[in-house]
């Protein structure tokens, strides 16, 4: 890895003495400044789950360029963190990596981004390529941008085609930068530390005549992990500012090979001959003016959905059971009403409400079980002399309750599906300044 960073570092040189004389490489180049603070108190709520009381800020500076003769650019961004506070009963920390101790965490000073990208139009259609690191978005495998004060990557190749209705996409990952840790990636490994040669992603997406958006999705961790994903969403606009969205999700997730825990991973999950568990996910919502509401329905059947591509990934389920954790068991059955607002009614069009609560009351090998959801996110968004600033209030409450009844489960899993309560208060503060 170190030496594809070189091999990249040498082409950004390149390209930025040959983008100095070349028309539209700076001239339409986007540049930004963030600084964010983040305060976390959060506790267990009375079962199992983290104690934290963090105070941290980070600084972003990001540069993509415009196109070098139309057909290359090139992404970069350099982020830095650290601790303002970190309170004395704090057992964990998030934004951050503990080092001694969870009072003392690590700074974070690294490139979060780091892209070579390519290009070729014709009437053919368009075919995109890349290398180096950047955050990934899929449906089956998405690096998280938004939950902690820097974002996490990956190290990889790309390579896209566009025609019209028609996207298709792969992605080559060999490499991961966590969003609490500075470094340029670590390898893909598994619980027991074996690495994992690759992760690689293919999507297909294809509107198709009615309007309806078609996804899929298969991802292979090389001897580890496998999964697919069937997307299909619709829109109905009933009248002006008045329409209903719907889709269904069907997922699956498959043991791939010697990488595989078939022996359990200690506390996470238990011992089994094969994994392979699938999920079906509903969503009905309607929008109002300013306002909607809407309901999803999911379902998990055959083995736990609770699997990630390797041991460091922060957990990716496209479905409405992701939530602060994952409504994942085998056999659970979850609810989730959903609704949201803006304020322009009121005189303050940039406030925005979101808040869902989720509830499933059977998971298979559970005696007592039950899994509660409530969550809010007010946002409000400047403008004015105060453009690009931002703050955001998340309160949520998640309590899971359950024993193994000795049968079918032997042990509590504390894993992304596990029997685990937590009660949040987050506040977020960024600004960002484009020159």
């Amino acid at each position: 890895m170190r030496a594809e960073q070189r091999y990249l570092s040498g082409l950004l040189c390149c390209l930025v003495a040959g983008g100095a004389l070349a028309e539209g490489f700076f001239e339409d180049s986007l540049r930004s400044l963030r600084y964010s603070q983040s305060y976390w108190k959060e506790n267990d709520g009375g079962g199992f789950g983290p104690t934290r009381d963090e105070w941290v800020q980070a600084t972003q500076f990001s540069f993509s360029s415009g196109w070098y003769r139309e057909v290359l650019g090139l992404d970069y961004s350099y982020g830095l963190a650290d601790a303002l506070h970190v309170g004395r009963d704090a057992n964990n920390i998030s934004n951050l990596r503990a080092d001694r101790s969870v009072q003392q965490p690590h700074g974070i000073a690294k490139p979060l981004e780091l892209y070579l990208r390519g290009r070729w139009v014709d009437e053919a259609g368009t075919v995109s390529a890349g290398v180096g690191k950047k955050s990934r978005q899929y449906q089956l495998y998405r690096d998280d941008r938004y939950s902690r004060i820097l974002p996490a990557a990956t190290l990889g190749q790309d390579l896209s085609y566009e025609r019209g209705a028609l996207s298709l996409n792969f992605s080559r990952i060999d490499g991961f930068s966590p969003r609490n840790d500075s470094g340029w990636s670590q390898d893909l490994r598994n619980y027991r530390g074996q690495r994992i040669d690759d992760l690689r992603l293919y999507a297909l997406g294809h509107v198709l005549p009615g309007g309806s958006n078609l996804q899929l999705e298969h991802g292979v961790a090389r001897d580890y992990l496998r999964a697919s994903s069937v997307k299909l969403t619709h829109s109905f606009e009933l009248a002006p500012e008045r329409g209903i969205d719907v889709y269904a999700i069907w997922g699956r997730q498959q043991d791939a090979g010697k990488r595989f825990e078939y022996s359990g991973v200690r506390g996470l999950y238990e011992a089994e001959r094969s994994h392979d568990a699938r999920h079906l996910d509903l969503l009905f919502k309607y929008r109002f003016s300013r306002y909607y509401a809407g309901l999803t329905w999911n379902k998990v059947w055959g083995d736990d959905y609770d699997r990630t591509f390797f041991a460091q990934d922060n957990g990716t389920w496209n479905s409405s059971g992701k939530l602060f954790y994952y409504f994942g068991l085998q056999d659970e059955e979850m609810f989730k009403l959903l609704g949201g607002m803006d304020f322009a009614d009121f005189g303050l069009p940039r406030l925005k409400l979101d808040m869902h609560y989720a509830a499933s009351n059977h998971a298979k090998g559970y005696a007592g079980f039950s899994r509660r959801e409530f969550q809010s996110v007010l946002r409000y968004a400047f403008d004015g002399w105060f453009d690009g600033l931002d703050v955001a209030w998340l309160h949520g409450r998640f309590r899971t309750h359950g024993e193994p009844d000795g049968i079918q489960r032997q042990s509590l899993s504390r894993g992304p599906a596990g029997i685990i309560s937590h009660s949040a208060e987050r506040f977020y503060l960024n600004y960002t300044y484009r020159f």
